[in-house]
Protein backbone atom coordinates (compact mmCIF):
# COMPACT_ATOMS: atom_id res chain seq x y z
CA UNK A 1 0.00 0.00 0.00
CA UNK A 2 2.96 2.56 0.58
CA UNK A 3 4.54 1.60 -2.69
CA UNK A 4 1.22 2.84 -4.81
CA UNK A 5 0.77 5.98 -2.03
CA UNK A 6 -1.50 5.09 0.44
CA UNK A 7 -1.55 7.57 3.27
CA UNK A 8 -0.07 6.39 6.34
CA UNK A 9 -3.46 7.14 8.10
CA UNK A 10 -5.67 4.80 5.97
CA UNK A 11 -2.26 2.13 6.37
CA UNK A 12 -2.66 2.54 9.89
CA UNK A 13 -6.12 2.33 10.29
CA UNK A 14 -6.24 -1.36 8.32
CA UNK A 15 -3.34 -2.49 10.16
CA UNK A 16 -5.36 -2.11 13.26
CA UNK A 17 -8.01 -3.95 12.04
CA UNK A 18 -5.63 -6.98 11.27
CA UNK A 19 -4.10 -7.06 14.68
CA UNK A 20 -4.85 -9.75 17.06
CA UNK A 21 -7.98 -10.59 14.89
CA UNK A 22 -9.87 -13.18 16.27
CA UNK A 23 -12.58 -15.88 14.79
CA UNK A 24 -14.73 -18.72 15.60
CA UNK A 25 -15.46 -21.59 13.52
CA UNK A 26 -19.02 -22.52 13.48
CA UNK A 27 -19.90 -26.46 13.41
CA UNK A 28 -22.92 -28.14 13.68
CA UNK A 29 -22.47 -28.79 17.51
CA UNK A 30 -22.00 -25.24 17.96
CA UNK A 31 -19.00 -22.83 17.65
CA UNK A 32 -15.53 -23.78 18.96
CA UNK A 33 -13.43 -21.03 21.12
CA UNK A 34 -11.90 -18.03 19.47
CA UNK A 35 -8.44 -18.13 17.89
CA UNK A 36 -6.35 -15.86 16.37
CA UNK A 37 -6.08 -15.06 12.66
CA UNK A 38 -3.00 -14.15 11.32
CA UNK A 39 -2.81 -15.16 7.59
CA UNK A 40 -5.17 -13.90 5.26
CA UNK A 41 -8.18 -11.38 5.23
CA UNK A 42 -11.60 -11.34 7.00
CA UNK A 43 -13.88 -13.03 4.86
CA UNK A 44 -17.02 -11.41 4.48
CA UNK A 45 -15.48 -7.66 4.89
CA UNK A 46 -16.29 -5.35 1.97
CA UNK A 47 -12.73 -3.95 2.52
CA UNK A 48 -11.04 -7.64 1.63
CA UNK A 49 -12.12 -7.30 -2.27
CA UNK A 50 -10.34 -4.32 -2.65
CA UNK A 51 -7.05 -5.15 -0.14
CA UNK A 52 -6.50 -8.12 -2.33
CA UNK A 53 -6.39 -5.54 -5.90
CA UNK A 54 -3.98 -3.25 -3.55
CA UNK A 55 -2.22 -6.14 -3.52
CA UNK A 56 -1.99 -7.71 -7.16
CA UNK A 57 -1.70 -4.57 -8.50
CA UNK A 58 1.39 -3.95 -6.70
CA UNK A 59 2.78 -7.24 -7.40
CA UNK A 60 2.03 -6.75 -11.17
CA UNK A 61 3.49 -3.42 -11.30
CA UNK A 62 7.00 -5.05 -11.16
CA UNK A 63 6.69 -7.24 -14.45
CA UNK A 64 3.39 -6.83 -16.26
CA UNK A 65 3.45 -5.45 -19.79
CA UNK A 66 1.01 -2.66 -20.98
CA UNK A 67 -2.84 -3.05 -22.48
CA UNK A 68 -3.98 -4.91 -24.76
CA UNK A 69 -1.44 -7.67 -24.28
CA UNK A 70 -2.74 -8.04 -20.96
CA UNK A 71 -5.86 -7.52 -18.73
CA UNK A 72 -6.35 -7.62 -15.55
CA UNK A 73 -9.39 -7.74 -13.60
CA UNK A 74 -9.29 -8.76 -9.79
CA UNK A 75 -8.00 -12.28 -9.81
CA UNK A 76 -8.93 -12.81 -13.50
CA UNK A 77 -6.02 -12.61 -15.90
CA UNK A 78 -5.90 -12.99 -19.57
CA UNK A 79 -2.37 -13.32 -21.18
CA UNK A 80 -2.36 -12.26 -25.17
CA UNK A 81 0.31 -12.90 -27.60
CA UNK A 82 0.98 -13.10 -30.88
CA UNK A 83 2.76 -16.91 -30.90
CA UNK A 84 2.56 -19.91 -28.18
CA UNK A 85 6.59 -19.39 -27.80
CA UNK A 86 5.44 -15.76 -26.23
CA UNK A 87 2.58 -16.93 -24.38
CA UNK A 88 4.61 -19.05 -22.59
CA UNK A 89 7.07 -17.09 -21.76
CA UNK A 90 4.78 -14.54 -20.04
CA UNK A 91 2.73 -17.40 -18.70
CA UNK A 92 5.87 -18.28 -17.01
CA UNK A 93 6.70 -14.85 -15.72
CA UNK A 94 3.44 -14.08 -14.33
CA UNK A 95 3.49 -17.73 -12.64
CA UNK A 96 7.08 -17.16 -10.95
CA UNK A 97 6.15 -13.56 -9.55
CA UNK A 98 3.55 -14.81 -8.16
CA UNK A 99 4.69 -17.67 -6.41
CA UNK A 100 7.59 -15.61 -5.36
CA UNK A 101 5.27 -13.65 -3.21
CA UNK A 102 3.65 -16.57 -1.38
CA UNK A 103 0.76 -16.67 -4.22
CA UNK A 104 -0.60 -19.42 -6.65
CA UNK A 105 -1.27 -19.51 -9.62
CA UNK A 106 -4.62 -22.12 -10.31
CA UNK A 107 -3.29 -24.02 -13.25
CA UNK A 108 -6.26 -26.07 -13.52
CA UNK A 109 -8.27 -23.34 -14.19
CA UNK A 110 -5.86 -21.83 -16.85
CA UNK A 111 -6.85 -22.24 -20.47
CA UNK A 112 -5.63 -21.45 -24.02
CA UNK A 113 -7.37 -20.46 -27.43
CA UNK A 114 -6.43 -19.62 -30.27
CA UNK A 115 -7.71 -17.53 -32.12
CA UNK A 116 -8.89 -18.15 -35.60
CA UNK A 117 -8.19 -21.63 -35.45
CA UNK A 118 -10.97 -24.41 -34.96
CA UNK A 119 -9.68 -26.92 -32.97
CA UNK A 120 -12.82 -29.32 -33.43
CA UNK A 121 -15.25 -30.61 -36.61
CA UNK A 122 -18.21 -28.65 -36.82
CA UNK A 123 -21.10 -29.70 -34.68
CA UNK A 124 -23.69 -30.60 -37.08
CA UNK A 125 -27.09 -28.86 -36.17
CA UNK A 126 -29.59 -30.50 -37.93
CA UNK A 127 -30.77 -33.79 -39.32
CA UNK A 128 -29.38 -32.72 -43.06
CA UNK A 129 -26.87 -29.80 -42.04
CA UNK A 130 -25.79 -27.03 -44.79
CA UNK A 131 -22.09 -28.14 -46.19
CA UNK A 132 -20.54 -24.60 -44.92
CA UNK A 133 -22.52 -23.05 -41.74
CA UNK A 134 -23.27 -26.53 -40.28
CA UNK A 135 -27.43 -25.43 -39.90
CA UNK A 136 -29.95 -26.98 -41.09
CA UNK A 137 -33.34 -28.13 -41.07
CA UNK A 138 -34.74 -31.45 -40.01
CA UNK A 139 -35.68 -33.12 -43.55
CA UNK A 140 -34.90 -31.93 -47.23
CA UNK A 141 -34.98 -33.38 -50.38
CA UNK A 142 -31.67 -33.55 -51.17
CA UNK A 143 -28.64 -34.70 -48.09
CA UNK A 144 -26.20 -32.36 -49.85
CA UNK A 145 -27.23 -28.97 -49.67
CA UNK A 146 -25.89 -25.26 -48.99
CA UNK A 147 -27.80 -22.06 -47.93
CA UNK A 148 -27.55 -19.56 -50.98
CA UNK A 149 -26.06 -16.89 -48.29
CA UNK A 150 -23.02 -19.48 -47.37
CA UNK A 151 -22.30 -20.10 -51.19
CA UNK A 152 -20.60 -16.77 -52.26
CA UNK A 153 -23.37 -16.41 -55.52
CA UNK A 154 -25.08 -13.11 -55.63
CA UNK A 155 -26.67 -14.16 -59.10
CA UNK A 156 -29.26 -16.93 -60.14
CA UNK A 157 -27.81 -20.43 -58.64
CA UNK A 158 -29.46 -21.53 -61.80
CA UNK A 159 -26.94 -20.61 -64.14
CA UNK A 160 -24.02 -21.80 -62.48
CA UNK A 161 -25.05 -25.15 -60.71
CA UNK A 162 -22.85 -27.11 -63.38
CA UNK A 163 -19.80 -24.69 -62.28
CA UNK A 164 -20.70 -24.24 -58.95
CA UNK A 165 -18.42 -25.84 -56.19
CA UNK A 166 -18.98 -25.66 -52.45
CA UNK A 167 -16.63 -23.81 -50.15
CA UNK A 168 -17.30 -26.44 -47.56
CA UNK A 169 -16.07 -28.76 -49.93
CA UNK A 170 -13.03 -26.85 -51.35
CA UNK A 171 -12.03 -25.68 -47.94
CA UNK A 172 -12.98 -28.55 -45.44
CA UNK A 173 -12.80 -27.52 -41.94
CA UNK A 174 -10.64 -30.17 -39.88
CA UNK A 175 -9.46 -30.73 -36.75
CA UNK A 176 -6.01 -29.29 -36.20
CA UNK A 177 -5.11 -32.03 -32.96
CA UNK A 178 -3.50 -29.10 -31.04
CA UNK A 179 -5.56 -30.33 -27.32
CA UNK A 180 -3.00 -28.77 -24.90
CA UNK A 181 0.05 -26.29 -24.66
CA UNK A 182 3.02 -27.51 -22.27
CA UNK A 183 4.33 -24.45 -20.80
CA UNK A 184 7.39 -26.88 -18.74
CA UNK A 185 6.94 -27.44 -15.24
CA UNK A 186 4.83 -30.57 -15.53
CA UNK A 187 2.03 -28.31 -16.57
CA UNK A 188 -0.40 -28.69 -19.74
CA UNK A 189 -3.04 -26.43 -20.16
CA UNK A 190 -6.25 -27.43 -22.25
CA UNK A 191 -7.20 -25.57 -25.62
CA UNK A 192 -10.97 -24.20 -26.17
CA UNK A 193 -12.61 -23.32 -28.61
CA UNK A 194 -14.82 -21.28 -26.63
CA UNK A 195 -14.07 -19.88 -23.26
CA UNK A 196 -17.05 -17.84 -20.97
CA UNK A 197 -14.92 -14.78 -19.31
CA UNK A 198 -16.38 -12.38 -17.32
CA UNK A 199 -19.70 -13.48 -18.44
CA UNK A 200 -18.79 -13.22 -22.36
CA UNK A 201 -18.66 -15.88 -24.18
CA UNK A 202 -15.17 -15.87 -26.73
CA UNK A 203 -14.69 -18.07 -29.35
CA UNK A 204 -11.95 -18.33 -31.73
CA UNK A 205 -13.84 -17.92 -34.94
CA UNK A 206 -14.33 -14.62 -33.44
CA UNK A 207 -17.64 -14.08 -34.38
CA UNK A 208 -20.53 -13.67 -31.75
CA UNK A 209 -22.53 -16.93 -32.27
CA UNK A 210 -21.37 -18.83 -28.66
CA UNK A 211 -22.05 -15.46 -27.05
CA UNK A 212 -25.73 -14.95 -28.55
CA UNK A 213 -26.44 -19.01 -27.76
CA UNK A 214 -25.45 -18.18 -24.23
CA UNK A 215 -26.86 -15.08 -23.35
CA UNK A 216 -30.21 -16.35 -24.49
CA UNK A 217 -29.96 -19.41 -22.82
CA UNK A 218 -29.33 -16.97 -19.66
CA UNK A 219 -32.42 -14.47 -20.60
CA UNK A 220 -34.44 -17.87 -20.63
CA UNK A 221 -33.72 -18.96 -17.38
CA UNK A 222 -34.21 -15.26 -16.26
CA UNK A 223 -37.48 -14.95 -17.63
CA UNK A 224 -38.41 -18.43 -16.00
CA UNK A 225 -37.33 -17.29 -12.70
CA UNK A 226 -39.95 -14.21 -12.99
CA UNK A 227 -42.73 -15.73 -14.77
CA UNK A 228 -44.93 -15.65 -12.10
CA UNK A 229 -44.99 -12.04 -11.85
CA UNK A 230 -44.72 -11.68 -15.71
CA UNK A 231 -47.48 -13.24 -16.68
CA UNK A 232 -49.37 -12.38 -13.92
CA UNK A 233 -52.83 -10.08 -15.09
CA UNK A 234 -53.49 -8.49 -11.96
CA UNK A 235 -49.96 -6.45 -12.71
CA UNK A 236 -50.45 -3.61 -15.52
CA UNK A 237 -48.13 -4.17 -18.60
CA UNK A 238 -46.08 -0.95 -17.89
CA UNK A 239 -44.75 -2.27 -14.95
CA UNK A 240 -44.03 -6.07 -16.27
CA UNK A 241 -42.54 -4.27 -18.73
CA UNK A 242 -40.30 -2.27 -16.86
CA UNK A 243 -39.11 -5.80 -14.81
CA UNK A 244 -38.87 -7.66 -17.88
CA UNK A 245 -36.57 -4.54 -19.37
CA UNK A 246 -34.31 -4.58 -16.27
CA UNK A 247 -34.00 -8.21 -15.14
CA UNK A 248 -33.94 -10.26 -18.47
CA UNK A 249 -33.29 -7.79 -21.37
CA UNK A 250 -30.47 -6.41 -19.40
CA UNK A 251 -28.91 -9.89 -19.13
CA UNK A 252 -29.28 -10.82 -22.99
CA UNK A 253 -27.26 -8.15 -23.88
CA UNK A 254 -24.96 -8.33 -21.31
CA UNK A 255 -21.57 -7.30 -23.32
CA UNK A 256 -23.20 -6.85 -26.57
CA UNK A 257 -21.33 -3.72 -26.84
CA UNK A 258 -18.49 -5.66 -27.92
CA UNK A 259 -20.53 -8.30 -30.07
CA UNK A 260 -19.02 -8.36 -33.73
CA UNK A 261 -23.01 -8.73 -34.52
CA UNK A 262 -24.55 -10.45 -38.00
CA UNK A 263 -27.49 -10.46 -39.09
CA UNK A 264 -28.57 -14.33 -38.03
CA UNK A 265 -27.46 -13.15 -34.75
CA UNK A 266 -30.35 -10.26 -34.51
CA UNK A 267 -32.89 -12.48 -35.90
CA UNK A 268 -32.32 -14.98 -32.81
CA UNK A 269 -32.26 -12.49 -30.51
CA UNK A 270 -35.52 -10.98 -31.92
CA UNK A 271 -37.10 -14.53 -31.83
CA UNK A 272 -36.31 -15.03 -28.43
CA UNK A 273 -37.58 -11.73 -27.20
CA UNK A 274 -40.94 -12.35 -29.25
CA UNK A 275 -41.50 -15.79 -27.41
CA UNK A 276 -41.53 -13.66 -24.47
CA UNK A 277 -43.17 -10.87 -25.07
CA UNK A 278 -45.78 -13.32 -26.46
CA UNK A 279 -46.13 -15.27 -23.29
CA UNK A 280 -46.53 -12.49 -21.15
CA UNK A 281 -49.32 -11.37 -22.48
CA UNK A 282 -50.79 -14.77 -23.29
CA UNK A 283 -50.74 -14.26 -27.17
CA UNK A 284 -50.03 -16.97 -29.65
CA UNK A 285 -48.40 -17.04 -33.01
CA UNK A 286 -51.41 -17.80 -35.04
CA UNK A 287 -53.62 -14.93 -33.16
CA UNK A 288 -53.71 -12.30 -35.33
CA UNK A 289 -53.37 -8.87 -33.70
CA UNK A 290 -52.24 -6.18 -34.66
CA UNK A 291 -48.82 -4.54 -33.05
Amino acid sequence: MRKLGVQEWLLSAVMSMYTRAKTVARTVYGNSSSFEVKVGMHHGSALSPQLFVIVVEAISREFRVALPWELLYADDLVVIAETEQDLIKRLNEWKDNVENRHMRVNMNKTKVMISGERQKLLQKAAKWPCGVCGRGVGSISCHKWVYKKCSGIKESMYKVMRSFICRGYSNPVISTGHTSVDIGASANLEVMDKFCYLGDMLSVDGDADAAVEARIRIGWNKFRQLAPLLTNRDISFIRRGRLYSSCVQSSMLHGSETWPVRKENEVALQRAEMRMVRWMCNVKVKDKTSK
